[in-house]
């Protein structure tokens, strides 16, 4: 359960940087929540974005297709696609 003292992250997240496709992105807190065992905590998730979708469709704009973690649904790699689709569906819309 994550502790609302924690000194190292903001509500069981904390802070990990500026990835350089995904923009300022956060990990699980270790002190407050136990590590993830689908990716050893290596897993990102970019503060950009609020639902799954609108994450997904920005993605396949740029030409790429994100690998989430089973288990913690976090970002762990990104792979090419050779098809580009414009962004269509804005977040208010789904």
């Amino acid at each position: 359960m994550a502790d609302d003292t924690c000194r190292f992250c903001i509500e069981a997240n904390m802070p990990a940087g500026v990835h350089d496709v995904l923009g300022p992105v956060y990990r699980p807190c270790p002190e407050c929540l136990p590590i993830c065992g689908g990716c050893d905590g290596d897993g990102l998730f970019p503060s950009d974005f609020t639902c799954l979708t609108c994450f997904r469709n920005r993605m396949a704009a740029v030409g790429l297709i994100p690998v989430l973690c089973a288990h913690c649904l976090g970002v762990i790699d990104l792979y090419p696609t050779p098809h580009r689709r414009p962004e269509v569906t804005s977040h208010d819309q789904h």
